[in-house]
């Protein structure tokens, strides 16, 4: 046939085909009325209307800026429209009259997933959809009275459509068993059937026809669209899937069909009538419902609820029996008949779920969950509830708060928000209207009016981790759980905390929550950790165990009626069980996560009463009921209670006392009441004092060895000072210079710093013998203290140390001095044998006389206070007049014997002096000094803290100084000046200290920890402690050094018996030494200046030995195995070391070694060189030594304590140095001389650039590498040339350690030398087995190497000998042997060829010759076509056109795989024939097409995310739009799209099922990786905070 003619025949074809697609075309859209669509992208709502006419369909946008719309339906009628929003979680609707849409808003919120949407225009309700609750709703059109009418056997539910003419509802089901059912539209169960369940998959739409009584409905997996009757019967197929692509919404009016495209992102069109082939009609961007908005969709009949809304007072719901309608009333409320609903629920659950607070129903079956909309909720754990007023209460362990609301979520107000850190548990005493909480943060059970006010610490001791709490007001008892390990118990009290006791204590694990069974006098507890549900009687008596199965960490419980409810972490359950069997058990909520404390609350006003009820009581502030049936006013801290015990008032003075473990307040102005603080971890207070201006309160702890502090209500205790205390005893605060003071007996110290701790100074240290009491008097400049021991005298000083003289000498322990600042007189108490006595002086020392006798026995404590001078004797508080002791009262008996009295009065502290304003202008430390006259004010200093200096007002640290290590602390020593020699360095961590060294560049302390063998640093100053070298099974840190100049820590480890190298500021790794075998490292020193490197070796040869800072030129100083400790002299440049009983000295080179020291009996310890002077540590005679180092003379003993100094360096300024400025090396700089060069640690060489290091590589066996490469050497050299006396190496480290052999010895490649008898033996004498190397016996030995090679090698066409000797006699031999290896691989690629030729052949058989083909879906995630461009490709047929995302990235099962769960064969296939060369579909991937990109945005903190489905997990991709809608005449440009590029379905959720956080699926077992069974604290560590704080 010519050109010409199939050009003509192809011509006629096309006419011909476009002819027949016009015909098709206008026959289908054949109609004698307009047909009007609105439809639905994800974004907004479009309309159009279709004709004869063949134009382009106008469309409209009707509503827009939408994330996720999933459904639309309207009422013709009332002329609305509404959509249901799935991003938004909402459901809206507007006014529509078939050509403008106004007014929308929205109608019902808080709706997780609404997916279907169907109105019913009979009753003007709205039906819809709820695939996460999985759940079908109604609601008014108007948004009201929403109610859940099923909730049970629905996996994902979808498409919904009603049927109000015979009081029908159908929907579609696309979960786990895929089916469509039919129920009446009130909901009844009876009327519930399934109506499709077989040949279904993913039926994704469906709509109805009222005349025909037919329903119409599509499958988007199965690719059909199919109609039956109203009983799922006469169904048959009306497409196939060779009409559809991707179907997802379907709607119908007379005998035509439109339905959306997930795939092609298009509306087709289907006349049945006609049965021409589909059209499609419109493309529009990820486009999802359609309606036909038609007056013949919606015909109105009478109906049961036309009239009077059936007489319902709430919802008239048609049914399809009679009478033909019920009525039902909103979520949570019962039917009181069968019209009238209760006014409101009464029974509810109150459920905290960390960010959300939310309310269970508990009035119908259905259990629904409703979010208060609450504000600033972050971490939710306890909630109660106030039933008199209304108010929910929870507390917040994130915001540090517990709020309350109303029930609606209205008049959200804070109630306790300062100094709480944890709560835990709360608890309302709902008759005496206050609060309780136990928080964990503080270890303490407070309680406040429920309005916030007149808080009380009611248990402060004894508590590590309380949780659950509950109150039982008609009994006036308070209960706790403690959860610690280490004491768990529940305990009892009072409602003031009095009477406490334990109840339970034995076999308990983790007692989360506690509730009371008040009518029967029982209480119940969950344990998390033994797995199982407990109560007893409410002393703890007939304790019985009531489930223990299938509770695996419950935490939140609660107590209504006969349930018992409770919340379970692990199975994120809501359980409830009866209380008194444990039977009945069921589940109120599933698949929950995040669920904690829990409240079952009814809402009808209760009855009860105590003492409380009426009027507070009579109380002005807390009124607390008592299980005796009295009860107690209280007052918060900062009141007292008046004499008349009902009123509180604010008190002037009050008194402050110390009882070992305890500190409070007496009141002597009121009702003299001993009120605890109930401050945590007190061991021995032994003095106390104040500070009005901050309202806290200082004290000394003898047995913890520390200064506190604490706020006057015991909040936020914390140390001030705690380093290098022996034992503080008597402390005084200046309340005008903000300083606090201290007495230190044992040390024989008086110190002062800031009243943070900072700028710490030692005032006194010298004359100063066992300082007592101190009492300060800072307005005239001056302190006052007393002294012990030899001295038994009374002192006084100003307040910097200075003018000290002797006052008063006393006959015996002087104690408790205080002043009387308007007489300006001293008092103080004493004890002697048999006498004790109070005496009184002028600040003068004279006018002494004896104040008191009568009542002073071993008094302890002394207070002045107006006319009246208090003090205790053993634990009785008496009184008497200051002038003469008489008037002697007996004020109170205490608790305990005190051990310090103080009189707390502000007024006391409102004077002034200089040092008030400003801190007197000082930088650190204003010191107030006395004036010289009368006539004077008091003048004052600027100190700073000891050893720095001042210096225009500044103060500048020391540079040059020694450090001392004990333990436990660190100290500064600075000899031979005017200030005190030591000073303790403020490092926080120490412990078990083995080695210490410092950075003076950044003040840096680095320590050994040899209780966990790791190496740590600390800023001098700082709270943090840094990990350099973490401890590890084969580290051993033994000793470090610092090289200040390199940036370096040189530490030596006893397991590896290495030298380690690390960066100081731990930036990268650095390197190690190169280790000699048998050498043992241990104690460690540097050369800075001289860039050498001091340690001895304790291995086979105990030595001394020095090297550079890389380990190269390694010389022996000295052989000793007794070496104790070394110092270096880096001005003299000597090296000086302690063997033996002597010390030793040399130069750097090992020469003019000479005794410098020798003692008989002596042990030192201990060395350092500071300034020209060598000191070092005498353990046996437990002195601290020092003579001139160049002289060996003046020496002398400084008076330190060094019975237990573990470590003692020198530290001086960083100088200036040439490896500073003159070289930058990426790890060593070391000196040639005076030049700097720079090398590498063991492992790497140095590089060209001669600054760099890189690792070596591998020579090999056979090869020595150098240390140093160049580009004039090799880097890798012939083992054999390591020390042949020639450098090879152009650093020449080839010739470095090189033993030297004798004549008789041959030298091995190693260096090591072995007698020549033993060459070529047959026996391997070198370690390296060299001496066996060169051995030719049956072989060739190169000439010039000496290299053997064996017989094989000889003429094979390799040159193995460097001069090519073993192939020179073989030209012959070689051509013979090319041309057959010619031969050989001509033959080898013949027979490859023809393989390769026969193996395509049969691949292309198998993979495409087949009859039937079709073509290859545009899926852009198909194997084939990744960009959806290869369009003639050809599949053979049964390939699936769903091509997993799991498929292409790995071959792991699919998570949803059906198999999995219905336990089909793994060979089993129902998608055709499993050979081939593609990939088989995934058998139950999920209907859902991902998310979008509105999608993937955070979602509320306030929404509530249930645990997702399964099959959700590997959701696939969102749309990729490519092209333009046709569709659009809008003034929108999205990205749009012709072709969803990927058969996937649409979604049922804009959301991935996981798109939340939340817990993994619960595992079955504590086995499981989700849940491990550690202490289950839900208060959060830190913020933001977990789900536990173990």
């Amino acid at each position: 046939m010519s050109t010409y003619a199939s050009t003509q025949i192809w011509l006629w074809l096309i006419f011909k085909f476009m002819f027949l697609v016009v015909v098709t075309f206008q026959s289908q859209l054949s109609t004698n009325h307009p047909i009007s669509l609105i439809y639905s992208t994800t974004k907004d709502i479009r309309n159009f209307t279709f004709t004869k006419s063949r134009d382009k369909p106008k469309t409209s946008v009707l509503i827009r800026n939408y994330t996720f719309i999933s459904a639309i339906d309207f009422h013709y009628a009332k002329k609305k429209m509404c959509w249901s929003d799935q991003e938004l979680s909402s459901i809206y609707c507007c006014d529509y009259d078939g050509n403008v849409a106004d007014n929308k808003k929205k109608i019902i919120g808080d709706i997780s997933s609404p997916d279907g949407l169907a109105i019913d225009w009979f009753t003007n309700n709205i039906y819809w959809t709820d695939s996460d609750f999985n759940q079908i709703v109604v609601a008014t059109i108007e948004g009201k009275h929403r109610k859940v009418l099923f909730w049970t056997d629905i996996d994902q539910p979808r498409a919904i459509a009603v049927v109000p003419m015979k009081g029908l509802l159908f929907w579609t089901d696309w979960g786990e068993v895929p089916k469509i059912e039919r129920a009446g539209m009130n909901g009844d169960p009876n009327t519930r059937r399934v109506i499709v369940s077989e040949h279904i998959y993913w039926p994704n739409s469906i709509t109805v026809d009222y005349e025909a009584e037919k329903i119409y409905w599509l499958d988007g997996k199965l690719l059909f669209i199919k109609v039956m009757d109203y009983d799922g019967k006469h169904l048959h197929t009306i497409l196939d899937s060779k009409g559809l692509s991707y179907p997802y919404a379907l709607s119908q009016i007379s005998t035509k069909l439109f339905w959306t495209d997930w795939k092609t992102s298009a509306i087709n069109f289907y006349d049945f009538d006609t049965k021409h082939q589909p059209t499609e009609l419109c493309i529009a961007t990820q486009v999802i419902d359609v309606k036909v908005y038609s007056k013949e969709r919606q015909i109105l009949k009478p109906h049961a609820c036309e009239i009077n809304n059936g007489g319902c007072s709430h919802l008239c719901l048609l049914a399809p029996e009679p009478p033909l309608y019920s009525c039902a009333c909103p979520i949570g409320i019962k039917l009181v008949d069968n019209k009238t609903c209760a006014d409101g629920p009464k029974e509810v659950l109150l459920l905290a779920r960390k960010t959300d607070i939310y309310i269970i129903y508990l009035d119908s079956p259905d259990y629904s969950v409703k979010p208060i909309p609450l504000n600033n909720v972050v971490y939710s754990i306890a909630v109660d509830f106030d039933p008199i007023e209304k108010y929910i209460y929870w507390s917040d362990d994130e915001v540090r708060k517990i709020q309350k609301a109303t029930l609606d979520g209205k008049d959200q107000q804070d109630v306790i928000m300062a100094e709480i850190r944890d709560p835990d548990g709360i608890a309302l005493d709902w008759i005496g209207r206050n609060i309780y909480w136990a928080d964990t943060g503080t270890d303490r059970i407070e309680v406040a009016r429920l309005t916030g006010g007149y808080r009380k610490v009611i248990i402060g001791d004894g508590l590590i981790d309380p949780r659950g709490i509950a109150v039982a007001p008609e009994l006036g008892w308070l209960f706790w759980s403690d959860w610690n390990e280490k004491d768990t118990k529940v305990e009892r009290s009072n409602l003031d905390g009095s009477e406490r006791i334990q109840i339970v204590r034995h076999n308990l694990g983790w007692p989360n929550g506690i509730t009371l069974d008040i009518p029967n006098r029982k209480i119940y507890w969950c344990d998390a950790k033994k797995d199982r549900i407990e109560f007893s009687n409410m002393d703890g008596e007939d304790r019985k165990e009531l489930i223990n199965e299938n509770v695996l960490h419950p935490f939140g419980f609660s107590l209504m009626g006969t349930y018992l409810y409770w919340t379970d972490w692990q199975r994120r359950t809501i359980d409830r069980a009866h209380k008194e069997t444990g039977d009945n058990r069921e589940l109120i909520v599933d698949q929950m996560e995040n669920v904690m404390g829990l409240k079952a609350v009814r809402l009808e006003r209760p009855t009860g009463w105590n003492l409380c009820k009426e009027n507070n009581g009579n109380c002005s502030q807390l009124c607390l009921y008592r299980n005796n049936k009295t009860r107690l006013c209280a007052c918060q801290i900062d009141f007292e209670l008046a004499r008349d015990k009902q009123r509180c008032l604010k008190a002037d003075a009050f008194l402050l006392f110390t009882m070992k473990d305890k500190i409070g307040r007496v009141s002597i102005m009121n009702e003299p009441i001993e009120n605890n603080f109930h401050i945590p971890n007190i061991k021995h207070a032994s003095s106390i004092d104040f500070d009005s201006n901050s309202l806290r309160i200082y004290w000394s702890d003898s047995r913890l060895r520390a200064i506190m502090r604490a706020y006057m209500n015991g909040s936020e205790p914390q140390k001030v000072i705690d380093l290098g205390l022996a034992s503080p005893e008597g402390i005084a605060v200046d309340w005008l210079g903000l300083n606090i003071y201290w007495t230190d007996p044992i040390s024989h110290r008086i110190e002062v710093a800031r009243l943070a701790g900072t700028s710490r100074k030692t005032l006194l240290w010298d004359g100063t013998y066992e300082p007592r009491s101190i009492v300060l008097d800072p307005v005239s400049g001056y302190m006052y203290w007393s002294e012990w021991g030899q001295s038994n005298s009374i002192k006084k000083a100003a307040m910097n140390g200075s003018r000290q003289r002797k006052l008063i000498s006393t006959n015996g322990k002087a104690f408790g001095l205080t002043l009387d600042y308007d007489k300006k007189r001293l008092y103080w108490a004493e004890n002697m044998e048999n006498k004790s006595a109070i005496w009184s002086a002028d600040l003068d020392g004279n006018d002494k006389k004896t104040i008191a006798r009568e009542g002073v026995y071993n008094p302890t404590g002394l207070a002045l206070y107006k006319e009246h001078i208090y003090w205790t004797s053993g634990n009785q508080l008496y009184r008497a007049l200051k002038y003469d002791g008489s008037a002697l009262t007996r004020v109170m008996s205490l608790s305990e014997n005190p051990t310090d009295l103080i009189m707390y009065q502000s007024a006391k502290q409102n004077q002034t002096n200089q040092c008030a304003i400003s801190n007197g202008g000082c930088s650190h430390l204003c010191l107030a000094l006395p004036s010289e006259n009368p006539e004077e004010s008091t003048k004052y200093t600027c100190a700073c803290p000891t050893h720095y200096v001042l210096q225009n007002n500044e103060c500048i640290p020391p540079s040059n100084f020694m450090i001392y290590s004990l333990k436990n602390v660190a100290v500064r020593l600075v000899p031979d000046i005017s200030d005190c020699p030591e000073a303790v360095l403020s490092v926080q961590g120490l412990k078990a200290v083995r080695s210490i060294d410092y950075d003076p560049k950044n003040n840096v302390m680095y320590w050994i920890d040899g209780k966990v063998h790791a190496i740590k640093s600390s800023n001098i100053g700082s709270q943090l402690v840094n990990l350099v070298v973490p401890s590890s099974n084969d580290i051993r840190p033994f000793d470090i050094a610092i090289d200040a100049i390199g940036r370096l820590l040189f530490w030596t480890c006893a397991v590896q018996n290495i030298i380690n190298v690390t960066r100081l500021d731990n930036s990268n790794p650095f390197g190690n030494l190169k280790a000699k075998d048998g050498e043992h490292p241990r104690l460690i020193v540097i050369h800075v200046t001289k860039r050498l490197l001091f340690y001895t070796d304790v291995g086979d040869t105990p030595q001394l030995i020095r090297t550079r800072l890389d380990g190269s030129h390694r010389i022996i100083i000295t052989k000793a195995s007794d070496i104790t400790a070394l110092a270096v002299d880096t001005e003299n440049d000597s090296i000086v070391w302690s063997q033996g009983q002597s010390i030793y000295i040399s130069n750097i080179d090992g020469e003019n070694k000479h005794v410098l020291v020798n003692e008989s009996k002596s042990k030192i310890t201990q060395l350092t060189v500071h300034l020209g002077w060598l000191y070092w540590v005498d353990k046996d005679l437990n002195q601290l030594q020092r003579l001139e180092l160049t002289t060996g003379k003046s020496r002398t003993t400084l008076p330190i304590q060094v019975s237990h100094v573990v470590d003692l360096i020198s530290v001086k300024k960083p100088q200036n140095h040439s490896c500073y400025d003159q070289v930058k090396c990426s790890h060593f700089c070391l000196l040639n001389g005076t030049y700097p060069h720079c090398a590498c640690p063991h492992g790497k060489m140095l590089q060209e650039d001669k600054g760099s290091c890189q690792t070596i590589p591998n020579c090999g066996p056979e090869r020595f590498t150098c240390t140093a490469v160049s580009s004039e050497s090799r880097d890798c050299i012939p083992i054999s040339w390591r020390c042949d006396r020639q450098n090879d190496c152009s650093d020449g480290s080839d010739e470095w350690d090189c033993p030297s052999c004798q004549a008789h010895q041959f030298r091995c490649q190693d260096g090591h030398c072995i007698d020549k008898s033993y060459v070529c033996n047959n026996v391997d004498d070198c370690v390296d087995r060299s001496d066996e190397k060169n051995c030719c016996e049956n072989g060739f030995q190169c000439p010039h190497t000496e290299v053997c090679l064996p017989s094989t090698s000889i003429c094979d066409g390799n040159e193995d000998c460097a001069d090519g000797s073993d192939e020179r006699e073989c030209q012959s031999q070689s051509s013979h042997v090319e041309i057959w290896k010619g031969l050989v691989f001509l033959i080898i690629g013949f027979l490859a060829f023809m393989l390769l030729i026969c193996m395509l052949f049969i691949l292309r058989k198998k993979c495409l010759h087949r009859e039937d083909v079709v073509e290859q879906p545009e899926d852009s995630l198909s194997p084939l076509d990744p960009n959806g461009h290869n369009k003639n490709l050809k599949l053979r047929k049964g390939i699936p056109d769903v091509v997993r995302m799991s498929m292409l990235n790995d071959s792991r099962p699919s998570t949803y795989d059906r198999r999995h769960i219905t336990g089909a064969s793994s060979s089993s296939n129902t998608n055709g024939s499993s050979s081939g060369c593609y990939p088989r579909e995934t058998l139950n991937p999920p209907p859902s097409p991902a998310t979008t990109a509105a999608s993937t945005r955070a979602s509320s903190p306030s929404r509530y995310r249930p645990y997702r489905h399964y099959r959700s997990i590997n959701q696939p991709p969102p749309p990729t739009p490519n092209s333009t809608d046709v569709c659009d005449e809008s003034d929108y440009n999205y990205p749009l799209s012709r072709r969803y590029e990927g058969s996937f379905p649409p979604p049922p959720t804009p959301r991935s099922h996981y798109h939340q956080e939340s817990c993994p699926p619960s595992p079955s077992s504590r086995s499981s990786t989700y849940f491990s069974p550690l202490p289950p604290p839900p208060s959060p560590v830190a913020g933001p905070r977990g789900d536990s704080d173990s």
